[in-house]
């Protein structure tokens, strides 16, 4: 049915290039082939999702805004404190991964009052890489992790060391929840993302590497757990990286891509994802640098 009303929207990998530069034309009415696309999913119109749990009167303050909260149906459910009450509730989403399993949490950025409740989350879904897309200071994000070693409640989370990369900065970190195994944590703080709300990055090199490093870092932990990605409101910056890292594995087992399904699929799972023209935009460029770099173009 998708494909009676929009069309063929698969780009075979050998072609991704000339296809998307096609989409990037005016036809001969002045229409954008790729505005018109994402018009059409802008156009689609779902079913109502239920976020009353997060917009409840005692979980209110900890979302960042109203506009984003996640959907009852798929947020992260924290395991409850004894003696505390609401206090299952964080402002984080599972997000489907390219083999439909739950590969992602999308979350806002933590404010000084969920530090505590995001350390919960990372332990108890046993997250071994955490993307942050945002930058540290006032009416930003907070700096959430310890100089050297801090409890959060009834988490320890023990900072080893950092280094700095050309596009982002790698911090190893061990977080323990009372008798569990040390817990190691890659933490990877993105740096190339313009200051200005809504924009995305002139170049896609720097994404790219970051989605390629975290797939690294995965193989190297063997890990099979979601990994957190985190921004403003968890929403445009965090849905870019997560869709191009569903796009690559796409582009790597089938030598083929959907990005018009990839992210009317996203946009289902939270509020506000791929949520502007410009973001659809870069998805397309950024899978046809990836296809470039790596050799992909011509399989």
């Amino acid at each position: 049915m998708e494909v009676a009303q929009y069309g063929d929207t698969e780009i075979e990998g050998v072609d991704i290039k000339a296809t998307v530069e096609k989409l990037r034309q005016k036809d001969s009415n002045g229409v954008v082939k790729l505005q018109e696309e994402f018009d059409n999913i802008k156009d689609i119109v779902e079913d109502t999702k239920c976020c009353s749990v997060g917009s409840s009167e005692d979980n209110i303050e900890k979302n960042r805004s109203s506009s984003v909260i996640p959907y009852d149906r798929n947020r992260v459910i924290l395991t409850p404190l004894l003696g505390k009450e609401h206090s299952t509730y964080i402002n984080a989403s599972f997000i489907e991964g390219y083999d439909n399993s739950e590969s992602f949490i999308i979350t806002q950025d933590p404010v000084e009052a969920t530090i505590t409740d995001f350390w919960r989350m990372i332990s108890e879904q046993g997250v071994n890489v955490v993307v942050m897309l945002s930058e540290i200071g006032d009416n930003k994000c907070p700096r959430y992790w310890p100089e050297d070693e801090s409890f959060y409640d009834h988490i320890k989370v023990r900072y080893v060391q950092a280094e700095s990369c050309p596009y982002y900065t790698r911090r190893e970190l061990f977080v323990k929840n009372r008798d569990s195994e040390d817990l190691h944590v890659t933490h990877l703080q993105y740096h190339g993302w313009p200051t200005v709300d809504g924009e995305v990055p002139e170049v896609t090199r720097g994404l790219i590497e970051l989605v390629d490093h975290v797939q690294w870092t995965l193989n190297e932990h063997g890990s099979s757990a979601s990994v957190v990605v985190h921004c403003g409101l968890g929403a445009e910056r965090s849905s870019l990286f997560v869709g191009l890292s569903i796009l690559v594995q796409q582009l790597r087992v089938e030598h083929r891509v959907d990005i018009f399904t990839v992210t009317r699929k996203l946009r289902l799972q939270r509020h506000a994802l791929i949520n502007s023209y410009s973001q659809y935009e870069f998805l397309h460029r950024a899978i046809v640098n990836y296809a470039e770099l790596h050799g992909l173009c011509d399989i």
